[in-house]
């Protein structure tokens, strides 16, 4: 299920404008025209799936209508919906045949990067970003775009994984709608966030009303969270108000967390607390050092340092240096006043989610503007009120391409909560619409061992899995090169076809209705899980598999077939299917660090290598794919389905050297 919406209002205004696609040319973009209307008043109201909604009705009048492409992309993006918004961008750039794209939407390319690095797809972010600094005119686009390029230089340097464990807390909490917020008392109780709201369904067709944000609570056993429950602690979660950043204060024994409102179409947020004194919680109050009746200020956390004490909270109040900035006001002395932190934590974008780590004096929060991997990204500091270290990314795997937010440390600095919006299997609709709740820990080996290897041992069995075939982009990799061999691992490989999944669909669904290109969508969808994916995840269990053979003193050899689609002449393709090969040859001396590196030079005893790698290039010797002379048929074949399945290599043989082969044909 995708976000939580309101929608009778939809209805019933739907219902007001005259629907009948049989009306002359000139009243379809009539209705079109008032569709888009009312999405645009949608989109300035902040509800982004009600715009969504009337843009793609829109388009049931004018299809190729690239205004409301583009502003069904700012939909998608407005809701973290980054997979679609990318869709909707590329079919304004596949769709389009005269318009000066960026004379219609200066913002279409640095909108379009974004969410495709919010996607992990940074090939093409770079693409998108370098082609709007050649055409773009406007000086703050160019330094928008100039930023995200540093950015992805950034993530192309830090890539690397750190020895963190990421675990999803599980349905107990997390659950189709979006969790946030956590907080531990004893790491024997976990506190949360959560929607509650009411539904009603009407033509098969489910609706949600009331929603609002509500404080729950778990209790934790090591590893297992027990179903969650409403907090029932005094009045602190109020019925019709949105309650969320629980912060409880053992000390006083006070709660700390906030109640927002709408305003003047703006969503305020306030700190209030409660503090529990002779068996019973105070009526919530609002805290007036952090309060003003036009700013919101969010996010409350108690520090303790050398006999002082301070409230960390998030602001969009004046005096900052962007929209949301972290603030320190001290608790002891009267009348205190709201002081930021600086330019060391706060940036021209936003802060958010401070936590500080007593013990270690450190501060955690997120941002969107330090450099990071998308989207928001949870850094730390040293430090106390003004004075700052400077700030260090967390890295993957806690940072994603996606949103990470509300840091929770635990007793040290290697256990901790975070909120996150990264893809899900609660998500199905839009894969980044929602929160879910996840815990790390920094318990990973370094390499790893035979005993964790042979745990792994029955994901793949040679005599069931064979062949495993892992697929390729057009002229992947090394376009136009003539060599058989190439510096890329199949990984670069893997990426660039990953990060075109948007450009596919869109080139497969043009001129077509929406309710037609659904199928298109679904078959991309459906090969990049099926096969491209769960083709890449295969081999980096064949690479586990093939090292605890020759761990065990075992000679290997694996045949590689490598294929290809029509396009181009027989003997290029022949170069391409061993390129392909090579890729695959180079992941495995690249896996883990290197370790089957060594095994894969001769021996200087026998003269052999303990795991040989057998090419077979097939070419396109086996292609039925057509091979058009017309250059637009040429360049659309590359997406048609029989392009796509044939190009490929296949690895088909796995031999023990003891003359025992496991082999598909």
């Amino acid at each position: 299920m995708s976000n939580i919406l309101k929608r009778f209002s939809f209805i019933i205004i739907c219902l007001g404008i005259f629907f009948n696609t049989c009306q002359p040319v000139f009243a379809q973009k009539k209705y079109a025209d008032e569709y888009e209307q009312a999405g645009d008043k949608a989109m300035k109201k902040g509800d982004y799936q009600q715009a969504l909604d009337y843009y793609m009705l829109g388009r049931k009048f004018v299809k190729q209508n690239l205004s409301l492409m583009y502003k069904c992309g700012e939909a998608c993006l407005s809701m973290h919906d980054y997979d679609k918004a990318e869709y909707w961008y590329q079919k304004v750039l596949i769709e389009n045949d005269t318009m000066n794209i960026n004379e219609a939407f200066p913002l279409l390319y640095l909108h379009l990067a974004q969410s495709s690095i919010s996607n992990g797809n940074i090939i093409q972010a770079q693409s998108f970003l370098n082609t709007c600094l050649m055409d773009c005119n406007d000086i703050n686009i160019r330094k928008q775009c100039k930023a995200e390029l540093e950015r992805i230089d950034w993530i192309i340097d830090n890539e690397k994984p750190l020895n963190f464990t990421i675990k999803n807390l599980g349905n107990n909490i997390n659950n189709e709608t979006s969790q946030l917020n956590t907080f531990t008392i004893r790491d024997s109780i976990l506190f949360f966030t959560t929607p509650e709201y009411k539904t009603k369904t009407k033509d098969n067709q489910t609706y949600y009303t009331d929603i609002y944000n509500q404080i729950y609570y778990s209790f934790i056993d090591e590893d297992y969270y027990t179903p969650a429950k409403k907090l029932e602690w005094g009045n602190i979660n109020k019925k019709g108000t949105n309650c969320s950043d629980f912060f409880f204060d053992s000390v006083t024994a006070t709660a700390y967390f906030t109640y927002s409102k709408e305003k003047n179409n703006k969503t305020i947020t306030n700190i209030y607390y409660s503090t529990f004194s002779n068996g019973k919680w105070s009526k919530p109050q609002i805290f007036k050092p952090t309060y003003h009746k036009d700013y919101s200020s969010s996010h409350p956390v108690i520090a303790r340092n050398n006999g002082e004490c301070i409230m960390y909270f998030a602001s969009d109040r004046i005096g900052g240096f962007g929209n949301m900035d972290i603030w320190y006001v001290d608790m002891i002395k009267e009348n205190s006043l709201p002081v930021n932190l600086g330019n060391t934590i706060n940036t021209a974008g936003n802060e958010i989610t401070p936590f500080y780590l007593e013990s270690e004096e450190e501060l955690y929060f997120s941002s969107d503007t330090h450099k990071g991997f998308g989207g928001f990204d949870i850094f730390r500091s040293v430090g106390w009120k003004e004075r700052w270290t400077q700030i260090e990314n967390l890295m993957q795997p806690i940072n994603s391409s996606a949103n990470d937010t509300y840091p929770f440390i635990t007793d040290s600095d290697n256990e901790g909560y975070f909120t996150s919006n990264r893809p899900t299997e609660n998500n199905s609709e839009n894969k980044t619409c929602c929160n879910d709740l996840y815990k790390f820990s920094s318990n990973l080996p370094d390499e790893p061992t035979m005993v964790s290897i042979e745990k792994k041992m029955n994901k793949f069995n040679p005599a069931f899995d064979l062949p495993v075939a892992l697929y390729f982009h057009n002229d992947s990799p090394d376009a136009g090169s003539e060599k058989p061999v190439t510096d890329l691992s199949y990984t670069d490989c893997y990426k660039l076809y990953n990060s075109l999944t948007n450009q596919y669909k869109a080139v497969r669904t043009k001129g077509l209705d929406d309710s037609v290109a659904k199928n298109e969508i679904m078959y991309i969808d459906n090969f990049i899980n099926d096969k491209l994916k769960k083709g890449y995840e295969k081999l980096n269990e064949i690479c586990e598999y093939l090292y605890s053979k020759l761990q065990e003193g075992n000679n290997v050899t694996v045949q590689i077939r490598g294929y290809c689609s029509s396009l181009f002449e027989t003997n290029y393709n022949y170069n391409l299917a061993e390129r392909r090969i090579n890729s695959v040859e180079n992941y495995i001396k690249q896996w883990n660090n290197g370790v089957l590196k060594e095994y894969m030079e001769t021996d200087a005893e026998d003269n052999l290598k303990k795991l040989e790698i057998e090419h077979l290039a097939i070419g396109k010797l086996q292609s039925t794919s057509p091979n058009p002379t017309n250059l637009e048929e040429k360049r659309r074949s590359v997406y048609l389905q029989q392009s796509m399945n044939e190009r490929r290599i296949e690895i088909k043989v796995i031999q023990i050297r003891d003359n025992k082969a496991f082999s598909v044909d």
